[in-house]
């Protein structure tokens, strides 16, 4: 459980919204992707689901994430995804789905980078906020 101080003169819901932005700043909450759900988080602060709601607005109002009705919570994308080329890697592009094109806020005309890597997984970006480096190359 991670630590929150409340007897602390910040909210406790600002500890949490504060914690969810450094895991965002330091990559481990990646861009375009799900923040853990709200069940996951009460557990992992051990606050009230409330505080947690209050936290995700916080970040809303901030810009730092989106809520999708029905999907989820997504951290909003911020600057330029590489994706370094590996073997066994596909990479292609297409035109989104409906629920990508919610989910990354994409506009009609714009398309996708589908990257699929040899282990089974598959990555979705904007094309337009993706960048496809070769290993070596800066």
């Amino acid at each position: 459980m991670r630590e929150i101080e409340h007897g602390s003169e910040m909210p406790v819901y600002r500890q949490v919204a504060d914690a969810i932005r450094d895991d965002i700043e330091a990559g481990r909450l990646r861009p375009r992707r799900p923040l853990p759900s709200e069940v996951h988080l009460t557990q992992e602060f051990g606050v009230a689901r409330d505080t947690i709601r209050r936290a995700i607005a916080h970040l809303a109002e901030l810009g730092l994430v989106r809520t999708v009705a029905g999907r989820g919570t997504f951290v909003r994308a911020r600057g330029q995804a590489v994706v370094e080329i590996e073997p066994g890697v596909r990479i292609f592009a297409r035109r989104p789905t409906t629920a990508e094109r919610d989910t990354m806020e994409l506009a009609d005309d714009e398309w996708v980078l589908v990257i699929e890597r040899h282990d089974g997984s598959v990555e979705v970006l904007p094309a337009d906020g993706a960048e496809v480096r070769a290993p070596g190359h800066a």
